[in-house]
């Protein structure tokens, strides 16, 4: 049988209307073209074959429940257009243009010129003879008499779009302009036609926007403009809409899966559209515009929400040129120069453009001890080991002055640098060629250096944001141990609760949702924040904070790079709760300084994550807590009243709480600890012999200016 302009003619026999009692099985037909054969409704469907149903000498319509059910299992075409004219039999087909269109309502009437016996002549000696023509790319007759089903509304659809053209080709490769805000960029996107699978490369200069975004059956990706990876399931609802549409699951047998509803027509103007509403499962489902008159898809709305125009044929297919999505409260609008089909997948194009710009051990898991939890050894281009801190609020840093020890060239452009504190500093980047952490080494990395002073054995730099976009972190404080693990391939299997974090692309933060009772916002998780937990000027008096929790300690609260924080109110939260993390009686501080302009909530440091092993995944988007022994325990505060800063030189008192031990003994602001019970203290500000049980004697020594003297007093519960 051929694939274009067979005529031919199906004695089914019989006696009354009903299909199967004609001798017409559903599934099955008889041919008569000269030999008789038996070709089932399967086969016929390969070659596009439509059946136009004739009629018995009762005036019954012969096509009914058998053919018609034949019919819907193999979605055959009830449209379908031919450019010659054929003979078969002697009987002429006059084919119509491929741009004319089925009228559900007015469907056209094949006409049949003689009736033939199986050598081209039919006799009369058959009064009840049934006669069915099936032709390829012909009107469907049976449509005008039933209710248009979404299997013909997709039929058209294909047909109109290339039909088994469609057939030959695994990926589509577009590229052209995206316009954004009246700002316009370029577009490249890919798509597996098989699995769905796609991937958009979006440049937007005027508009700082420079991004991909990969949607694959086993894993989601993005990339912002700096590079990073945001790595995510490929199960939410809006991505399974988005691989059904990408790989046509509407044309698919099974109509890939999907429940297909036909909604009411609608009309605007000259223009009907037939509306297929689909519910793809675990997607969010949505809603196909296809145009009547067309057969063309023009519009998606629903989870997935764009508008199709402008087709084109490209190797026998229509492929629209122009989509227009909403963005915002604008709109983004997606203008096609080359649309280019691929017989053959080129599955590395759609691979996640993960960092290649390290090497680690085989296994993919490297550990270094880290005093505190923190500080770890490190060389740069091969000098060292110095010190380093491990700071997830924090870009790679160091002093200018440790820069030119290393005789490392500073870029003389000066950029402004953002701190803890409201002041900025000039910050000057230095290229590094590799730093190297036991056997994990990190090449071409940035570091900034200021003009800051180095504080006695305090670690000579600082790396955090150039690690976590690589690596996923695990900080045990407890074990006093720091590993990393390769990104690309780690999947957390540990106990932990994870947390959903973000991080910050400019590399000065991971932010998470916290809440203080009803009061919830925006904190930045930072290990290098030695003073715990702080709470900005604006999440704290909008949330009356200070009136809230009874505060009337104000106090010393730390300093960054770029000087002395504002001071704040010290005061016992009752419970932190850190997505389903409770860290329960924590230190506050409530800043209430105007010259704190955060919009931030407030700041989660060292206080609260260490009573918690962290593993930081940032390509996947989790803080895992794992629980410890310290998970429950109320967090002590300083048993003598005081608030330390460490400046290389003993502690610092930098505030005296009133009525305080520290208070009855004597202790004033800007006195120097330089020994507890006969030891030099370390530089920790939360200083350990202080956070002992109520009720312990400690015996200090006090420098104040050039003099030095003894205190003793008794530790007891402050706050």
């Amino acid at each position: 049988m051929g694939e274009l302009g067979v005529l031919c003619f199906v004695d089914a026999g019989g006696g009354d209307a009903e299909g199967e009692d004609a001798g017409v099985e559903a599934g099955e037909l008889r041919l008569d073209v000269g030999v008789v054969e038996e070709v089932g409704v399967d086969e016929l469907a390969e070659f596009g074959v439509l059946l136009v149903g004739g009629g018995a000498d009762d005036g019954e319509d012969l096509v009914d429940f058998g053919v018609e059910e034949a019919l819907a299992e193999n979605t055959l075409a009830y449209h379908a257009c031919c450019s010659e004219e054929d003979y078969i039999h002697g009987v002429m087909l006059q084919r119509g243009d491929v741009s004319q269109s089925a009228d559900y309502s007015q469907p056209e009437e094949i006409a049949v010129p003689s009736m033939l016996n199986s050598k081209g002549v039919l006799s009369d000696q058959h009064p009840r003879l049934l006669i069915f023509a099936i032709v390829v790319f012909c009107c469907n007759a049976i449509a005008a008499r039933a209710e248009v089903s979404a299997r013909d509304i997709l039929q058209h659809f294909y047909r109109a779009a290339g039909g088994r053209a469609w057939l030959r080709f695994e990926e589509c490769d577009s590229a052209g302009t995206v316009t954004l805000a009246q700002k316009t960029g370029t577009i490249r996107y890919l798509e597996n036609l098989h699995s769905g699978g796609n991937r958009a490369d979006i440049e937007i200069s005027a508009l700082d926007i420079k991004q991909a975004d990969g949607n694959d059956p086993m894993q989601n990706w993005h990339q912002d403009s700096a590079g990073d990876i945001q790595l995510s399931g490929p199960d939410d609802p809006v991505s399974i809409d988005d691989r059904y549409l990408t790989r046509r699951g509407y044309w698919r047998p099974d109509l890939g899966g999907a429940a297909v509803t036909v909604l009411a027509p609608q009309t605007q103007g000259s223009i009907t559209w037939d509306l297929l509403q689909i519910k793809v499962p675990g997607g969010k489902g949505f809603t196909l515009w296809i145009n009547r008159k067309t057969g063309l898809l023009e519009r998606v709305e629903g989870s997935i929400t764009k508008q199709l125009s402008d087709y084109r044929s490209v190797d026998g297919v229509l492929l629209p040129f122009i989509e227009k999505k909403p963005a915002g409260n604008g709109e983004l609008t997606v203008a096609y120069t080359t649309r280019t089909l691929r017989k053959h997948l080129d599955n590395t194009a759609f691979d996640v453009p993960f960092r290649s710009d390290y090497q680690m051990p085989p296994p993919g898991v490297f550990t270094v001890p880290a005093e505190g939890g923190l500080i770890f050894q490190a060389t740069i281009n091969g000098k060292g080991p110095f010190k380093a801190l491990f700071d997830t609020g924090s870009v790679n840093f160091m002093s200018e002055s440790f820069a030119h020890r290393l005789g490392l060239k500073i870029d003389t452009q000066g950029i402004e640098f953002g701190t803890s504190s409201p002041a900025t500093i000039q910050a000057h980047k230095i290229h590094v060629d590799t730093l190297q952490i036991g056997d994990l080494a990190v090449h071409d990395q940035t570091f900034y250096a200021a003009d800051l002073p180095e504080d006695g054995d305090t670690p000579a730099f600082v790396v955090g944001y150039e690690l976590l976009r690589r690596f996923a972190v695990r900080i045990d404080y407890e074990h006093e141990s720091l590993t990393f693990y390769d990104g690309p391939s780690f999947h957390y299997s540990g106990s932990g609760t994870g947390v959903p974090l973000e991080i910050q692309r400019n590399g000065n933060g991971v932010f998470v949702e916290a809440s203080i009772g009803k009061a919830a916002g925006r904190f930045i998780v930072d290990t290098g924040n030695e003073f715990g937990f702080s709470l900005t000027t604006g999440f704290t008096e909008k949330n009356d904070l200070v009136h809230v929790l009874g505060a009337h300690f104000l106090g010393y609260d730390g300093r960054g790079f770029g000087g002395p924080s504002p001071e704040a109110y010290v005061v016992r939260v009752n419970t932190l709760r850190i997505g389903d993390i409770s860290a329960p009686s924590v230190i506050g501080h409530l800043t209430t300084d105007p010259s704190d302009k955060s919009e931030l909530a407030g700041n989660i440091g060292q206080s609260v994550l260490r009573k918690f092993t962290e593993v930081f995944d940032c390509m996947h988007g989790q803080i895992f807590f794992e629980r410890t022994k310290d998970s429950d325990r109320p967090e002590v505060f300083n048993g003598a009243g005081l608030i330390f800063d460490s400046f290389g030189r003993g502690l610092q008192v930098m505030t005296v709480l009133p009525g305080s031990p520290g208070a009855l003994a004597g202790l004033k602001t800007g006195d120097v600890i330089t020994a507890i019970d006969g030891k030099a203290p370390s530089d920790e500000v939360n200083s350990p012999p202080f956070l002992q049980p109520p009720g312990t004697e400690l015996h200090l020594t006090v420098q104040r200016g050039s003099e030095t003297r003894e205190v003793s007093l008794t530790l007891k519960t402050v706050m």
